[in-house]
């Protein structure tokens, strides 16, 4: 079980700033390693990904920059050459960056190759530059660089043993959701004070994409405008208006950081937004939101590691939504049944979305998720939850989210293959 301190731990390493799509940051962030270890001018790169990396990658819109995919990414990261900054490189970008960058990708220095034989999140990097050739490889997360090397001499490696596994994930879970909710509350509000940020930074994400012209394919402007009078003002209607205005900026390269979870920018949407608007709504003490914003970061962290971070399964949908239904369910006054019975709910309502990449019409997905989301948390704490017999819904809220896992693996491996297999001719089409 995982101590308070290690909680807080956990919090402050898991709950950062993310600026643009993980996916082509975790690709730029190799390639940064690598050039900068090796130092030079970058003058080839060879990146190798994961499935999951390049279908979530090669769509996104990037900070800062007017062209998408994954060799941009890549040799913007060459370029930059500015690991220290983690998921926030790509704030860096100068026009004399983007220019070169955008020469070396479409010169057919950078290639891409697929490696379908890693899962999840798996990026390996090869820059070559006037000094040498450096390397840097990623796992499990995606500021996670365990190796990094140069003319094929290791210069920095991760222990045996600590490349995939996190000690304190494994501690949170072995632990029962009633547990972790009442770690949590074990906490002062001063402790876990530092959570407000997210609120104000993605909510400011929200507030670009509803006020801006161009944003998207216009999801949160027509949401916002006279046309949405049918979702109303009411705090269903915010919370799907708020949710899908930050995704659709943030995949189509908004200059806006948000708050990220469990590696992740829309999965952090999806947890703050929806809890902090709720806390408003309720009239929740500063205490209280905090908390449950704090208990859905980590329930958020719990779930994903069960459905997998980067899987066939829509992760914010099936992770990100039912750790947010779980702390509005706590917001409303539901107590540990409750919160199961809201996680079974989930279970039984939104199991199955798709992950068939990163792109602005996420925020459709997110903003269904978020009211599923808070549909689950009110009917929860009304005594109001769907019974064991129906299809995977099980008695015990963990028992929940295990079956929501084996749905996505090993259920939907070969969903995940398709996927990518459609997205991949359509890119080859494209090109053609």
């Amino acid at each position: 079980m995982l101590t308070k301190e290690e909680m807080l731990q956990m919090l402050h390493k898991n709950v950062v700033p993310a600026f643009g799509c993980t996916e082509p940051v975790a690709v730029a962030l190799a390639a940064a390693d690598a050039a900068k270890a090796v130092g030079g001018t970058a003058e080839r790169v060879h990146v190798v990904v994961s499935g999951n990396i390049y279908k979530n990658g090669m769509a996104v819109g990037i900070p800062n920059f007017d062209k998408i995919g994954i060799p941009y990414a890549a040799a913007l990261g060459a370029y930059l050459a500015n690991p220290e900054r983690e998921l926030e490189l790509l704030k860096e970008i100068t026009p004399e960056i983007a220019e070169a960058a955008k020469a070396l990708a479409e010169s057919g220095a950078v290639t891409v190759d697929i490696n379908r034989d890693q899962q999840g999140v798996y990026v390996k990097c090869e820059v070559t530059t006037s000094a040498g050739v450096g390397e840097s490889e990623i796992v499990q997360s995606h500021a996670n660089i365990v190796s990094t090397k140069v003319d094929g001499k290791t210069v920095f490696a991760k222990p045996a043993g600590t490349k995939v596994a996190d000690p304190l994930l494994e501690k949170l879970r072995a632990m029962k959701i009633a547990e972790i909710r009442a770690l949590v509350d074990s906490a002062s509000e001063d402790e876990l004070a530092f959570l407000l940020d997210g609120v104000e930074m993605n909510e400011d994400a929200a507030k670009y994409s509803m006020h801006m012209d161009g944003v998207g394919v216009g999801i949160a402007k027509t949401m916002k405008s006279e046309k949405s009078a049918l979702l109303g003002q009411a705090l269903l209607g915010r919370i799907m208006r708020r949710v899908a205005a930050a995704t659709e900026g943030r995949l189509d390269g908004c200059p806006y950081a948000v708050m990220s979870s469990a590696g992740s920018g829309s999965k952090g949407i999806a947890v703050i937004i929806p809890v902090a608007e709720a806390a408003k709504e309720l009239g929740s003490s500063r205490e209280m939101t905090v908390k449950a914003i704090a208990f859905a970061h980590l329930l958020n962290e719990y779930i994903n590691s069960y459905v997998g971070k980067l899987s066939a399964i829509c992760a914010c949908s099936m992770a990100a939504s039912p750790a947010a239904a779980a702390a509005i369910t706590w917001l409303m006054g539901g107590g540990d049944e409750e919160i199961g019975w809201a996680i079974r709910n989930m279970a039984g309502n939104i199991t199955g979305i798709i992950c068939d990449g990163g792109k602005v019409g996420c925020a459709l997905k997110l903003a269904t998720a978020a009211a599923g989301g808070l549909m689950s948390a009110m009917l929860a704490a009304n005594g109001a939850v769907i019974r064991t017999t129906d299809g995977i819904a099980a008695e015990s809220p963990e028992d929940c989210i295990r079956n929501m896992g084996l749905v996505s693996n090993p259920g939907m491996v070969a969903t995940d293959k398709e996927i990518l297999s459609i997205m991949l001719e359509k890119q080859a089409a494209a090109k053609a």
